[in-house]
């Protein structure tokens, strides 16, 4: 129980620390995918601010093959490429002309194939609202520099053996309020018990 309440008292000091922290992402799923896979990704675009959201400019790094976005009604998608015949390659993908409302948020599908060797992606976006303000998804981890209109680069690693992102095993979360839980009602039960036996003492007595 100690814990659970440190473990929640650390969140809280870390957020109002950080303010920047709470602050939605633009991030790319899933986050593992294997290698030389066919693989349909979704950018998901939430809106922090209050003001609109009506563009997003995705960079397709090097390494993807057969770059297909799906059809998005009410936008306006742009592909652009580069490279001349077999050489020829989608380098960014662009949704423009729709709107996410204040306070909701909105997802852009498109299907690439994945370099055939582990690797770990790393997705460049850039969110435009109505105001003319453009927010910069592409920071590295590493990168120390801080901005308003910054935020870190969403990445998916290609690797060999992937381990599903939805599974039915209780995460380690869940299985410490379980644990928690099983506690509280074994010593509600202990309490009961000793109780019980002290009445059974006091009938005798009597």
């Amino acid at each position: 129980m100690k814990k659970s309440v440190f473990i929640l008292l650390l969140a809280f000091g870390i957020l109002f620390a950080n303010p920047h922290s709470v602050f939605a992402h633009v991030v790319v799923k899933p986050s593992q995918v294997s290698v030389a896979a066919f693989q349909t990704f979704t950018v998901g675009v939430p809106n922090e601010k209050d003001t609109a959201t009506t563009g997003l400019r995705l960079v397709i790094p090097e390494g993807l093959l057969y770059v297909t976005p799906n059809v998005k009604p009410g936008w306006k998608i742009n592909v652009v490429k580069s490279g001349a015949g077999e050489s020829v390659r989608v380098t960014e993908i662009s949704w423009t002309g729709g709107s996410v409302p204040v306070g909701q948020r909105d997802e852009f599908v498109f299907s690439a194939k994945v370099p055939s060797n582990q690797t770990t992606i790393s997705w460049k976006a850039y969110q435009t609202y109505q105001d003319g303000t453009v927010v910069s998804w592409d920071k590295e981890s590493n990168d120390s520099t801080e901005g308003q209109n910054q935020g870190p680069a969403s990445k998916t690693a290609v690797v060999t053996d992937t381990t599903p992102e939805n599974t039915t095993a209780p995460i380690p979360q869940a299985k410490e309020r379980q644990e928690n839980t099983a506690l509280i009602f074994s010593l509600v039960a202990l309490a009961l018990s000793i109780v019980a036996v002290r009445k059974a003492h006091s009938s005798r007595a009597k």
